[in-house]
This record gives C-alpha cells, structure tokens and sequence, in this order.
C-alpha cells in the first residue's frame, strides 16, 4: 500500500492541505461526469471540518441543495433533520 508524504510544514493548515492535495483532487474528478468545482469547494470545506475549523452541521447544510441538484438525491451518510428528500 502506498503512503503519502508527510506535509511539508507550509501544508499544515486548512489552505495549505487543499493545495497539497488539489492536483490529485482534480486528476480524480476529471473523469467523471459529475461537477469537479463542486467536489473540489466541498473537499476544501471537509478539510476544514476534519481540522474543527467547520461544523460539520454547517458544511452538510452548505451543500445540501447543490448535492441534490448534482446528483438527484442527498445519500451523504450524515443528512440533516428537515432535509426530506421524497
């Protein structure tokens, strides 16, 4: 199994870890079919999330609509109370 590098220590914040894994990011989502801009803004906002910086109350509301507009349906494990898709 293949491990990244460590972050160089300019990586070690919320901005810094999104550009460290921008490239790879985009190579990813390059090849769907699915809106790249939209899965590169909610990457940048989870980084936040995972480093305590974003509720993730907050980030699941914040992209609620443009989920369910990309995909037809919300199934991210966490979905908020009074988001009732059917």
């Amino acid at each position: 199994m293949a491990t990244q590098p460590e972050l160089p220590d300019a990586s070690r914040t919320d901005e810094g870890q999104y550009t460290w894994n921008r490239d790879a990011a985009t190579r990813c989502l390059d090849g769907s079919p699915f809106d790249t801009e939209l899965g590169l803004r909610m990457s940048r906002d989870a980084i936040r999330v995972a480093n305590g910086v974003l509720d993730e109350d907050v980030f699941q509301s914040k992209y609620h609509e443009a989920v369910v507009a990309e995909f037809g349906e919300d199934n991210r494990p966490s979905k908020q109370e009074n988001f009732d898709d059917e």
